[in-house]
Order: C-alpha cells, then structure tokens, then sequence
C-alpha cells in the first residue's frame, strides 16, 4: 500500500509517495510554504495533491508532520514559532474539508514523523531509548522510549513533549520565535544560524566571496560548501553550532538518561564538523556514569525522514 506523505517546514513542503512498510519512495515533490497562515497552507497542500493523485490515482491515504506541538488527540496544531500566522490550528480538519475524498488523513508533530521513520526502518531499528533531533528552519525533537506496556513517542501531559528546540543554553542568549531567550533553536534553526554569521563576517573572509555570488541568504548549505573547499571562517560557525548542539544535547542526557541521539535535517548535512564538535561537548557535560555510553547517530533517512514517518501516521 502506497501513502502519501507530507513534511511541512516553516519554507518547503515536501510530498512523498511512500511504501510504509519499508520505508521507500516513489516519488517525492515539494512546493513553497505559504506564509499567510494554516489555511492558505492546507490549500496549498490540497493542490498539490489532486496533481500528485492524477500520477497516482490508488492513493487514499494521507499522513503530516508538522511544526509545533500537538493536543492530545493531535486534531490542533498549537503556535508554531516557525509558521507565521498560526496560532491553535485545526489543521486536520482543514485537510479533510478540502480533500473529502481521501479515507484517512492524519497530523502529528513533524519530529515525531521522523521518529517513526528511524526506529522502524531506520538509525532507531533495535534502540529501546532515543532523542530524534531535527535541525531545519526550526529545531525540533523527539522522546522515544520503549518500557513497560509502552513502546512509542512519549507525548507529555498535554501532548507537546519532545520540544527540544526551545530548551535554553543561554539565560540571556538572543531572542527566539517562541517568545523566550537563548534557546538551541535561535542558534541552530536555518535563518538563526545564516543571520549569526552573516553578522560575524568580515570582508576579508573568503566565504564573502560566496555570498556575494550567490546574491542569497547565507544558508547552511553554502557555509557547508565553504567549510568543504578549507575556509576556516565556515569551518568554525559549525564547530560552535556543534558545541552548542552538545550543550543542550548534556541537558536532555542528565534530565532523560537518554544515550543516544539521531540527527537528522538540512543543518545536519554539515556532517562530522558539526557532529565531532557536539559529541565532545556532549560528553565533557554529562554526567560521569554517562560519558561512556552517550552517542550521536546520523539520522538514516536524513531530510527525508518526516515524509516517510508521516505516510506511517496512517492504518
């Protein structure tokens, strides 16, 4: 059975044609997010899949992740820092509305998605505990755990556990889309992390050249393409996004006894600079019965994984 899966970021949303039950993709698409609010979103959404649906008429069913934290019954998506406008969203209502046709049609957290994708066909296969971290235009997490009666994405009271983004490494750091201060997002999620260099540079650092170039935001992949050709400017912004990864990463390890982290997302795609770097830190931070057995693991799936986890939201 084949699903269709949509990753909603807070600048692309992505369309898979996905194979639940190994994780593969057909075909895939995206278009750009509307800035105008959920239901110019959903509409969005709704268009693109009448288009996908012509190439593949036996499609019925319809998983989404999301940014932001969910209710219990995940019917509202609720303030998404990231999607301008938005505010206690019945996206899944919206969705069903303009696409009646389709049987099912389910929302969740887009961390949560990810989730899914990595412990069943993925980095998390075999893992009885794990933190999924997300690094795209937002940070966004995960809480798996496998104890008990339960095996799943632990959800919280509310239904909005798993905000690792929004935890501070900085009591007084710069502002966040949340409304707080110093937290991992406002350093790591895509347009914190071009606005903060793009402020460092000097015109005799060479990654200039590229920005001028490229007559575009300073975006993670082309501070990675820099790092890549030896400019040590570029090579440095990851070691400090990656030693600030670390921080909040000892954070979650000493509040959760969590040993092992899959990252995945554009800003991820920097690679070892940026892993190396969190894992020192991550280990020089936790505590002492920690230090050997915490872990980062590169997300399987990558910038992938919230289409393919979405597509399992569905029966």
């Amino acid at each position: 059975m084949l699903v269709l899966g949509i990753d909603i970021g807070g600048t692309t949303i992505k369309f898979g044609i996905v194979d639940p039950a190994n994780g593969s993709i057909a075909a895939e698409s995206s278009s750009v997010t509307p800035q105008s609010g959920s239901k110019a979103v959903a509409e969005e959404i709704a268009r693109k899949v009448r288009e996908l649906k012509s190439a593949y008429p036996e499609i019925d069913r319809i998983g989404v992740g999301v940014p932001g934290s969910m209710n219990v019954d995940r019917s509202i998506v609720r303030y998404p820092p990231n999607m301008i406008g938005w505010k206690e969203e019945p996206l899944q209502k919206y969705l069903s509305e303009l696409l009646p046709e389709f049987k099912q049609i389910e929302v969740d957290n887009d961390a949560n998605v990810a989730a899914l994708a990595e412990v069943h066909h993925g980095a998390g296969r075999g893992l009885s505990h794990f933190l999924l971290i997300t690094l795209g235009t937002g940070v966004g997490g995960a809480i798996f755990a496998s104890e008990g009666n339960f095996s799943g994405v632990y959800r919280g009271a509310s239904g909005g556990a798993g905000e690792f983004g929004h935890t501070s490494v900085d009591l007084n750091g710069v502002p966040c889309n949340c409304g707080s201060r110093g937290c991992i997002e406002a350093y790591l999620g895509v347009h914190y992390l071009s606005a903060r260099t793009r402020k460092k540079l000097d015109d005799d650092k060479s990654i200039v050249s590229i920005l001028r170039s490229e007559k575009n935001e300073l975006a993670p992949k082309l501070i990675a393409s820099a790092m890549n050709d030896g400019d040590a400017f570029a090579k440095s912004v990851f070691e400090e996004a990656g030693m600030l990864l670390g921080v909040a990463l000892a954070n979650a390890a000493n509040l959760l006894d969590m040993h092992v982290f899959i990252i995945g997302g554009g800003v991820a795609e920097a690679g070892a600079v940026l892993f190396d770097a969190a894992a020192e830190t991550l280990r020089s931070r936790v505590l002492a019965n920690l230090r050997p057995v915490v872990e980062i693991r590169s997300a399987h799936f990558g910038n992938r994984a919230g289409m393919i986890g979405a597509a399992m939201l569905v029966d």
